[in-house]
């Protein structure tokens, strides 16, 4: 009989900030107790949360200049508060969104809310609805990508 070895649960006690994010990573968490707050991030994408899973708190991604893509948040399944993506000027791709959270709908503590009302996009690159996200419209091109002259 084979030995069938499982990675445990890390979680993450607290709100977890744009600071602690190598600090995640490098510790496997898997769970955040508490919010996520990331803000003013150097990076172009979200690869250090690549591990996480669930949040029982808000996620708030904001004000993010470099930010072009959610890459890293493939495994996220439940967001317990609100999922809040605003002012990310690069932004334009969610589609790491699509493997978990939008395919199976988002699930978490506040049930009575529906996904609608969980999420909110505004003032980033691109600004997809949640009909978009589900419709597997998770990108645009970037306007500067676009060739009038061509």
């Amino acid at each position: 009989m084979g030995v069938v070895k499982t990675q445990a649960q890390k979680i993450w006690k607290g709100d977890l900030l744009t600071e602690h994010l190598q600090d995640f990573a490098s510790g496997a968490y898997t769970e955040v107790e508490g919010a996520i707050t990331i803000e003013e991030y150097e990076g172009v994408d979200l690869t250090v949360l690549k591990t996480l899973e669930k949040c029982s708190g808000n996620i708030i991604i904001s004000d993010n200049k470099k930010l072009e893509s959610l890459k890293g948040l493939e495994n996220l399944k439940e967001v317990g508060g609100s999922f809040s993506i605003l002012e990310n000027a690069e932004l334009y791709s969610y589609c790491a969104l699509q493997k978990e959270l939008i395919s199976a709908g988002i699930k978490g503590v506040e049930i009575t809310k529906g996904i609608i009302e969980k999420i909110e996009t505004l003032d980033n690159g691109y600004n997809p609805s949640i009909m978009s996200l589900q419709n597997k419209k998770c990108s645009a091109l970037k306007f500067k990508e676009l060739c009038f002259s061509c």
